[in-house]
C-alpha cells in the first residue's frame, strides 16, 4: 500500500494567509519579538554564569596551587634541617631515629596535604557549578512555561 502526501493547495495557502487580521499577525509577532527578547536576556544570563563559573574554578585552582607551593616550601625546609640534623648526629643509632621521625612525620604531612587538596578541589568544584546549575534549572522552568 503506498502513502499519498497530502499537499496543500495554493488556494487554501492564499486564504490562510489571507484569513489573518491585522490584529492577528500584530499579536503573533508582537508574541514573536517577546519570545525573541527573552531569549536574548537568557543567553546573556547565561553567558554571565559561564563567567562567574570560570571565575570561581580560576580563584579555586589559585588557592589550590597556593597552598601546594607553601606546602612544597615547608617539605622542603623539612628535609633539609633533618639533612643537617642527621649530618651532625653523634651515632648512627641517632641518625636512624631521626629519619625515623621524619619519615613518620613526613607521611603524616602528606596524608593531611592531600586532605586538605581534596577538600579544596570540593570546594572549588562547588562553587564552579553552582552559576551553572542555578542557569540549568530557569532553563527547565522556561521549557516548561511553553509546555502545551
Amino acid at each position: 500500500m503506498t502513502e499519498t502526501k497530502k499537499t496543500a493547495k495554493p488556494a487554501d495557502a492564499f486564504e490562510t494567509l489571507t484569513a489573518m487580521s491585522p490584529d492577528a499577525f500584530k499579536g503573533g509577532y508582537e508574541k514573536f519579538a517577546e519570545g525573541v527578547s527573552t531569549m536574548a536576556d537568557f543567553q546573556k544570563d547565561t553567558y554571565e554564569a559561564f563567567v562567574a563559573s570560570a571565575g570561581a574554578f580560576a580563584k579555586g585552582f589559585e588557592k589550590l596551587a597556593s597552598e601546594q607551593s607553601n606546602f612544597v616550601k615547608t617539605a622542603f625546609e623539612g628535609a633539609a634541617a633533618n639533612a643537617q640534623a642527621v649530618a651532625s648526629a653523634k651515632s648512627p643509632q641517632e641518625a636512624f631515629d631521626l629519619n625515623s621521625e621524619f619519615a613518620r612525620s613526613s607521611v603524616e604531612n602528606n596524608l593531611g596535604q592531600v586532605n586538605k587538596a581534596a577538600d579544596l578541589w570540593i570546594e572549588t568544584t562547588k562553587e564552579t557549578v553552582e552559576p551553572l546549575t542555578v542557569r540549568y534549572g530557569e532553563l527547565v522552568e522556561k521549557i516548561q512555561a511553553f509546555r502545551p
